[in-house]
């Protein structure tokens, strides 16, 4: 196992970005490098996330259960996080981590968003492991209310 801190992770984009080259004229960005958090990029992204999605996340599975299930789970934390000024703040987090402006991100493609954000998350194995919780628990729910074909 390899226990080494990562400095950079580098994240392919299968739809390139556009982005102002140094001439002024376009210019395609076909990856995104993103640097390790410092304390600053941290005390944002917990302010950002909030108190309440963070005892949603990080509660034990036992009070997790009892406290909410699957959709009801993910309803609760999207509910939380999806408002404009949180999702604006977490852009500008990954712009800066990127060192890109803020429009750069905001014009990365669907479907390069999820490795963007999963390559962000790796920096926070705490809440990328909830989350992965979270995601299985989803899934799981949703396996045991579909009606079998």
């Amino acid at each position: 196992m390899d226990t080494a801190l990562k400095t950079t992770v580098s994240v392919p984009l299968t739809v390139p970005v556009t982005v102002p080259a140094a001439d002024g004229k376009a210019a395609e960005r076909s990856s995104l490098t993103l640097r390790r958090p410092k304390t600053r990029h941290v005390k944002r992204l917990a302010a950002l996330i909030g108190a309440e999605v963070l005892d949603i996340l990080l509660s034990d599975d036992t009070a997790r259960t009892a406290k909410v299930e699957g959709r009801e789970l993910v309803g609760n934390v999207l509910r939380t996080l999806f408002d404009e000024d949180r999702l604006d703040g977490l852009t500008a987090l990954i712009a800066d981590l990127c060192d890109e402006d803020q429009a750069v991100i905001d014009d990365v493609d669907l479907v390069d968003l999820p490795a963007l954000l999963m390559a962000f998350g790796g920096f926070f194995p705490k809440l990328q492991s909830a989350a992965s919780g979270m995601l299985q628990a989803i899934s799981q729910s949703a396996a045991a209310t579909t009606p079998a074909p």
